[in-house]
């Protein structure tokens, strides 16, 4: 199914909202660049009197890219593949393949506010060398996992017959499958392939489970979910921890991953805000009114539909990180700890619920409460109190509170091993101990290398390996810290 131009113009008005063009185009006499003579290892960083400084034990760069000289057009930026091409979500990144970092480089069009001229590029993770660059049509996304050793992406539906694309990361070699559906979501698991599509306003969504050749080879299952073009982006599917779970415009079903038989549903006036499963294969739904705005509580629903354990307290968690050790760990919601099995209270606490000083709508919204948690670590919560400028920690399986300091930082988890936590905070990557709450290290990442992508949000990730560190302009792989 080929979008026709309103719908097509519909969805591209919402997603042009909600990026940043992070680029401009100009025209240049384009060639090949050699591959192998592309890595950059030797940075300056910043320089000056004001320099920050790293910690002795923080990691230093290794090898580093830039976008300019691997694709050999001066304009040329980094982009994350999961997000497509079809539209600059503004976001660099990368798609870990291994011993292979596949990032996407392309051109920003301001007129259309889509990547031109896109490559998948294949960047080998020890060395920085590119391996391979392979240009590819425009896409409309990729899977943020591998299947049977390929990264599967589908192309745009604006323009003729979307088609499949399974790229091999060792070689960059593609093989092309076409189909006729409007594919909104894809996402692997265990090897095996889930794709979403259908058309979301006519309340007529389907899934296929398959391999990148014949994508509906094992099963398929349709859906009664339903929302407008507009709102048929964004988080639409996830299978993670053996549990599948859909969520379009408010509504929410969830799916076994080896059959498709839908395990629960929940459609309008019952709408929610959120779902993502954990540990266990538990769905934790946020209920919402349908708005979307103010949250009613939470509940948590096992593998099989069951609903183990409810709240009523109206806050939410927002996990950078969800990495509890075991099924023994219990599940947040609200003011509470539940099993994940029983569904059993086991322990409840304020400091998982901050509430704004001066509790208006105009100043905060329809929510007179907030979570507190972003971070599951082993048995450990990390909780952030906005309000309160307070950072602290609980023992998952007691409650008891571990440390609480004063703090205005704002940051994201973005790894974790151990009792150890990596956080990006603004322009310094800064590593802490969780359960203690010391710093371990610091690194401003302005020493590791300062480029004239600086304005555009940073973005460091964790690979098998390492850490990796991006802008639009430039990609750095970190040492390992000790």
């Amino acid at each position: 199914m080929v979008l026709d131009k309103s719908t097509r113009n519909l969805w591209a008005a919402a997603l042009v909202a909600a990026v940043t063009v992070a680029g401009a185009v100009t025209t240049v006499v384009a060639h090949e660049p050699a591959y192998p003579e592309v890595n950059i290892p030797g940075l300056t960083g910043w320089v000056g009197p004001a320099a920050p400084e790293a910690s002795p034990n923080a990691p230093g760069a290794e090898w580093s890219l830039d976008a300019a000289a691997t694709y050999d057009r001066q304009f040329a930026v980094f982009r994350k593949p999961g997000s497509g091409g079809g539209f600059d979500s503004g976001e660099p990144g990368f798609v870990d393949a291994g011993d292979v970092l596949v990032t996407m480089i392309g051109l920003v069009n301001q007129e259309t506010s889509g990547l031109d001229e896109t490559r998948l590029v294949g960047v080998d993770a020890d060395t920085g060398t590119v391996r391979w660059a392979t240009p590819v049509e425009s896409l409309g996304g990729c899977a943020g996992a591998l299947a049977a050793g390929r990264l599967v992406c589908y192309t745009t539906p604006f323009e003729g017959a979307p088609v499949l694309l399974a790229v091999d990361t060792e070689t960059g070699s593609v093989t092309r499958t076409a189909t006729d559906w409007t594919i909104l979501a894809l996402t692997v698991a265990d090897d095996w392939l889930y794709v979403m599509e259908g058309d979301p306003e006519s309340d007529d969504i389907r899934v296929h489970s398959g391999v990148p050749t014949d994508p509906d080879a094992r099963w398929s299952q349709r859906f009664d979910l339903g929302s407008a073009w507009e709102d048929a982006f964004g988080h639409l599917m996830s299978t993670d921890h053996g549990q599948g779970v859909l969520e379009l415009g408010g509504e929410v079903a969830g799916f076994d991953l080896a059959t498709g038989r839908p395990t629960f549903t929940r459609t309008l006036p019952d709408c929610t805000q959120s779902a993502r499963a954990t540990e266990g294969g538990v769905v934790v739904r946020v209920r919402s009114d349908c708005s979307l705005s103010r949250v009613l509580g939470s509940e948590a629903v096992d593998r099989t539909g069951r609903v183990i354990a409810t709240s009523g307290v109206e806050a939410v968690h927002t996990l950078d990180i969800d990495h509890p050790t075991d099924t023994t760990v219990p599940v947040l919601l609200g003011d509470g700890a539940y099993d994940r099995t029983t569904g059993e209270l086991r322990w409840t606490s304020p400091d998982l619920v901050s509430t704004p000083h001066v509790n208006t709508p105009e100043s905060y919204g329809p929510n007179a409460t907030q979570g507190t948690a972003f971070a599951v670590v082993g048995d450990v919560a990390l909780l952030r109190d906005i309000e309160g400028r307070t950072r602290a920690a609980v023992d998952l399986r007691t409650g008891e509170r571990l440390w609480r300091r004063d703090s205005d930082a704002y940051g994201t988890v973005i790894a974790a091993e151990g009792d150890t936590v990596v956080v990006l905070e603004s322009d310094t990557l800064r590593a802490e101990n969780a359960r203690s709450g010391e710093e371990l290290w610091s690194l401003p990442l302005q020493t590791v290398i300062d480029d004239d992508s600086w304005g555009s949000t940073p973005v460091v990730a964790a690979s098998d390996t390492r850490l990796v560190y991006m802008t639009s302009g430039s990609m750095v792989g970190l040492s390992s810290a000790e």
